[in-house]
């Protein structure tokens, strides 16, 4: 008896918890609630379903292929989500955004004498699940050296498609100056070094 007692409080968490979005979700940003780079949004999917979703300094806002902040949309933009869940300490998950992009369906062409930094399949499946901010303190052969609020300066592997980014455009290594800030998107190999997918300084849109 106990057993079915039990089943019967865990069943509307578990049919809550399994009818969480999961992956890519199209529809519009609202309500968003700001605590430094951690927060929330309400979520409304184009069927109208919504879902509270929370994002921390590891999520990805972009609009017109520039990073930005949460507040730069606003409840009539069109956006599109990647959705994951995350476990919560009372063992229910919730939803949580891995990236959030503006959708432009009548985006202008780009400009050819103005590279503007391009990717297809970076807001589905983000490279590099690590990030930090910090100050470039130098330069190896194949390393950036950063150094972050809480650690020294250590090597950031530099990959075949590393991409440097200044002010949301495409740039190169020879262009980033030393004690310059930084964010930096990483990940680590199989040898546990840190590889730096992301380099990205300048200014970031925070509205529009």
């Amino acid at each position: 008896m106990r057993w079915v007692f039990l089943l019967v409080l865990l069943a509307p968490v578990s049919a809550a918890e399994d009818d969480l979005p999961l992956g890519i979700v199209r529809g519009k940003l609202s309500d968003p609630k700001v605590n430094g780079l951690r927060g929330g949004f309400l979520l409304t999917a184009e069927s109208g379903r919504e879902t509270r979703c929370s994002y921390d300094e590891r999520t990805w806002f972009e609009s017109q292929r520039v990073r930005v902040s949460v507040e730069a949309f606003t409840p009539a933009d069109p956006v599109e989500v990647l959705v994951d869940q995350r476990l919560q300490p009372d063992g229910t998950r919730r939803c949580y955004a891995r990236t959030v992009r503006l959708v432009e369906p009548n985006a202008p062409p780009p400009n050819p004498r103005r590279p503007v930094y391009r990717s297809v399949t970076e807001h589905i499946m983000p490279r590099g699940d690590l990030a930090f901010s910090g100050v470039v303190t130098g330069f190896t052969e194949n390393a950036v050296l950063v150094k972050t609020r809480n650690a020294p300066a250590r090597p950031f592997l530099m990959r075949p498609d590393t991409r440097f980014l200044e002010r949301g455009v495409i740039s190169d290594r020879a262009n980033l100056p030393v004690n310059q800030m930084v964010f930096v998107r990483a990940g680590k190999n199989i040898e546990g070094q840190l590889e730096v997918y992301q380099v990205i300084w300048g200014e970031i849109v925070t509205g529009k």
